[in-house]
This record gives C-alpha cells, structure tokens and sequence, in this order.
C-alpha cells in the first residue's frame, strides 16, 4: 500500500505540484465545516438557556455562519482546482504508459499475459472512473478526517473515556473485517480482467466496420452473440461474488455502527437524566459521535480503498519494469549511412511458449541494392524471416550481420530509420493524409506529391475537399476520404517511399490492386526501388522475376535459392508453384 502511494506522491509531485497543495488544502479547509456545524447547537444553546442575549447570538450565527461560508467556498475552489491540475497529471501518466508500451518488445504484444497485466495496469490508471487520482484523494482524505478526529476524540474522551476506548476498539474491528473484504474483492476484480477483455473484443465485433462486413455477409451473427452471451454469463458469476461480498461488507459495517451509537445514546441519555451534562452538552455529544462514526467509516473506507487498489500497482510496477531487451541493447557502433551486405548466420528462430522452430538453421547473404523475392506457401516462415530482419524479434540462435557487424550492436532506432515496409495488413491512420504518408508532423507535401503522382492517385487526392490536409477515414471527420483497397495500399507504399531508406521491404505490396495498377506497380518497381535493397514477399511468383534473387522458403527452411531461371531450370519445388499457378491461369 505504501509503495503504491510513495510512487504516486512523488510522480503528481514531480509533474505539478499545486495538484497535492489542493488537495491537502482542500481536505483542511474541508475539515473546518463538520467541526463548526457540531459546536454551533452547544453554543447556541448555552446562551438561549442562560442570558438570551439577541445581540450575542446574532453575533455566534455570524460568525459560525461566515466561518462556514468560507471554508465552505475555498473548498469548492480548491476542489475544482485540483480537478484541473489532476487531468494534467492523468495527462503525463497516459502519455508515459503509451510511451512505455510503444517501447516493449514486439512479442509482447501477442502475449496474452502481457495484455492482461497491461488492462489491470489500466485499471489502476482509471481507478473508479476518476484516474490514479482515486488513490491520492482517499490518502488525503484521510489527513482532513484526522483533524476532525482530534477534535472529536477531545470532546468524547472529556465525556467519558471508557466511550472512547469502546468506540476506538469497535472502529478496530470494523477495520479489520472491511479490508478482508476489499481485498479478497480485489482479487476477484484481477480474476475477472481476462473475460472483461474478451467481451470488450466482441463489443468490437459488432461495431468495428471490418467485422461488421464479414459478419453481414459470410457469417451469422448468432455465433457471436453466443459467444457474447457465453462471456456475459461467465462475468455474471463474478459479479454475483462481488455482490456478496458487498452485502456482507455493508451489514458488518452497520451492525458496528449500530453498537456506537446505541452505546453513546444510552449512556447520554442516562447522563442527561441524572443531571451530569447540559441538554447543550447533549446536542454537542450527539453531533460529535454521529461525526465521529462517520468520519471513522470513512476513512476504514479510503485505507480498503486504498490497499485494495494498491493490488493494480503491482501490474503498473511489472508494466513499467518490463525488461526492454531490443531497445536497450549495446549501442557501440556507429549505423552505417549506406548498407553493402546483409548476412543471416545459422539463424534459427521459435515463439514463446512453442517448441517447433518458425526458421531453422537460415543462412544468405544479400549484398548492395538487390532485388530478392521471398517465396513460399503459407506458415513457411517468410513473415517471421522478415520481423527478424526488422528487429521485431531477436534470433533464438545465430546472428544476422549488416556490413559485417551484428545488427544487435547498433542502436535500435538508428536502424529502424534505415528500414522502411509495406505490410500485407498494413493500417492507414484516422489523421490527415499527408501525415499518414510521413508519418510525421512536418510533411514535405511537394515530396509527397511526386511520389503519389508516380504511384498513379495525385489525381484522386486533388478531387478531395482539403486535398493532403483531408482526414483519412470518417471517425472524426464526415468529410474523411475512405480509400479503396487498391489506393489504400497505394498509400501505403507511398509511406514507404516517403521515408526513402537503403532497405525497403514489400509485403504483398499488390494484392489489393487490380491486374492493371498490378502490373504498373511491377513497370516501375526497379524505378520504385532504385538505389535501395529491396525485399519482395508475395504469392504471385510473376512477381519474382524482376528480382536479383530468390528465398523459396519451406517449413521454416530455405529449399531453394537463385534467380527465376536458375529455379525454373532446377525443376524442383519452386518449378512446381509456378508451374501450379501459371497452369491456374492459363485454366482461368
């Protein structure tokens, strides 16, 4: 609990420190009101049933009442204040949680352990829908209840003290019995984080365009609503749990506050009827023991609160110590400006959590500005060839060397900036084109242009209402432009080109494109990839004829290796996909 609380002080008190000022201030000025509202009937009353002077209690109204009046106003200010100073904290939290998860290592993101611990660090983030602030507030709340209960203690321990210690020993037990409670409901709440991410996935079934489409046309929606029904009912049972513990949690909770105060009252009432307190005295004891227990409740409240949210920390501090392994690398040589060779060594490469090998003892060697076409059937291994040589992953065995050096010693981002690609399930963005194109905020636009005007789309780019500045998609603009699949990933190759790297990488660059824009994408490909190395994927192997060389790739191996008319002349496995397809479209 401490160190949940050490690491949020110090985070708001490092990125605004008027934020804590508030908040401690505000619980101060906050405290002032209850104390005066359980003096004011005692006073009150004292000089009604004495000296009932007008003038002197006209006098005690004003002053009680101004006194609450403005402890009253500068708490609502404050409150407000620090609403404000919170959003910019929140604002630094997400911003360094997104950073934080732009870093992790790309495998991480396929794991769903990852992603579990990564919601429940979110939780703590958007704790009860007001932030990590949740936390922060109930830890200074306590600081405004313990000044009322200095107060308060005072005035009960001057009635009678054996009241007091009996108050203080039922407020134990209660506390006792509440953070029993909160936790193990805090443990539910963990437990149930997995099912409350898969029914976040099926609620973005229904309203994500792209399933919608596939469930309008070859599916039925009934599987899903099954599977979301299924979800809801698994989620049900956890609630019901929650439920219960909420209901014990309460009756506990009423049953100790039920025996204060028919303790206090009883005893009161005696003591008024013997003659030993004043009814004023009565009014105060009344005032000061219904705010006690209150006070009390509430802060058992904020220190459960408090450690049941401390259990999400504890996924913020894994989430945040997370190991970086690519990015945090060696850096002790200087990123080449031009790359010569490209070399994999008996590199050998497996998922996490499986024992089959993805590649299996690779080695090639690519040299200058070489055209090389990866081939081979599904689950080959060629999308795993390429997110090693991007550094998605790092090898399990071997090296992959650039200009003779291994590509672990140089920094990760000076040689991500030498790499650019075109994915198969390449995403366009919901901004502006031009960004989508840089991917930056300054965009050279006449850059932009020309490589759009020889990818053939200037033309449809100056037919929309902002031309570059339009926005891509329709989710924040009506007036966003909704690509085609063919100019989606014309746009995408623009992206590519834009960043003008020494190597490019084109993940079935063509499928979306029709046999036309297909074959003038293949025209200008050498024009497209002059001056760089250039790595082809792609199941049409008409394709591979414009390359250098060609990677047949089959069950994480490469069978085959040479141009198209070393292979077409081996009569072996690459021979026969294309003499498969070829035959198809001769047949077509």
């Amino acid at each position: 609990m401490f160190k949940s609380l050490s690491f949020l002080w110090k985070f708001a008190w490092r990125e605004d420190k008027l934020y804590i000022i508030c908040l401690i201030l505000n619980q101060i000025f906050s405290a002032v009101t209850p104390i005066l509202l359980m003096i004011f009937p005692k006073v009150i009353l004292e000089e009604l049933m004495s000296k009932n002077r007008l003038d002197v209690l006209v006098f005690i109204i004003l002053v009680f009442s101004l006194g609450i009046f403005i402890s009253q106003m500068l708490s609502s200010f404050l409150t407000n204040t620090a609403f404000y100073r919170r959003c910019i904290v929140l604002e630094k939290f997400q911003v360094n949680l997104n950073e934080h998860l732009a870093k992790v290592d790309y495998e991480n993101l396929e794991n769903p352990e990852f992603l579990n611990l990564k919601q429940n660090a979110e939780k703590f983030l958007y704790a009860n829908g007001q932030g990590f602030s949740f936390v922060l507030d109930r830890a200074v709340n306590i600081v405004g209840k313990i000044i009322i209960f200095m107060t308060i203690i005072w005035i009960i321990a001057s009635l009678n003290i054996f009241v007091l210690i009996a108050f203080l020993c039922l407020s134990a037990l209660n506390s006792f019995m509440q953070m029993k409670y909160k936790k193990t409901y805090a443990s539910i709440e963990i437990e149930k984080n997995p099912k409350e991410r898969e029914l976040a996935y099926y609620n973005s079934v229904f309203s994500n365009v792209e399933y919608a489409k596939e469930i309008r046309i070859n599916g039925d929606k009934g599987l899903f609503l099954q599977h979301l029904k299924n979800c809801l009912h698994n989620l049900r049972i956890f609630y019901k749990r929650q439920m219960n513990l909420l209901n014990q949690s309460k009756f506990s909770l009423y049953i100790v506050d039920f025996l204060q105060r028919a303790i206090s009252y009883l005893y009161m009432i005696f003591m008024v009827s013997t003659g030993n307190i004043s009814i004023a005295n009565f009014m105060m004891y009344i005032n000061a023991i219904s705010t006690f227990t209150d006070s009390m409740n509430n802060v058992i409240d904020s220190i459960n609160d408090i450690r049941q949210y401390s259990l999400y920390f504890e996924s913020v501090e894994k989430y945040l110590n997370l190991p970086i392994n690519i990015d945090t690398k060696a850096k002790e040589v200087e990123m080449p400006e031009t790359i010569e060779t490209i070399e994999f060594k008996n590199v050998s490469f497996r998922y996490k959590g499986s024992s089959k090998w993805a590649l299996k003892n690779i080695s090639c060697v690519f040299t200058g500005k070489e055209k090389i076409s990866i081939v081979g059937e599904n689950g080959a291994g060629k999308t795993t060839f390429i997110k090693l040589l991007c550094r998605l992953y790092d090898p399990s065995e071997g090296v992959i060397l650039l200009n003779g050096v291994d590509i672990k010693r140089y920094n990760y981002r000076q040689y991500i900036e030498k790499i650019s690609a075109v994915f198969q399930d390449f995403k366009l963005f919901s901004i502006q084109l031009d960004e989508n194109i840089a991917l930056k905020q300054q965009v050279d636009d006449e850059k932009a242009k020309h490589i759009l005007s020889n990818l053939g789309i200037w033309d449809i780019i100056l037919k929309l209402p902002y031309k570059l500045k339009n926005k891509v998609h329709k989710d924040f603009d009506l007036q966003g432009f909704e690509p085609s699949g063919g100019v989606g990933q014309k746009l995408a190759i623009a992206r590519a080109l834009y960043k003008n790297t020494p190597l490019i990488i084109l993940d079935e660059p063509t499928a979306a494109l029709d046999p036309r824009a297909e074959y003038e994408i293949y025209q200008s490909f050498e024009a497209l990839t002059e001056n760089r190395m250039a790595f082809y994927i792609s199941h049409r192997l008409s394709s591979s004829r414009f390359c250098d060389q060609i990677l047949v790739f089959k069950d994480g191996k490469i069978v085959e290796q040479g141009n198209h008319n070393q292979l077409m002349e081996l009569k072996n496995y690459y021979f026969e996909l294309y003499e498969m397809q070829s035959k198809y479209y001769v047949e077509k």
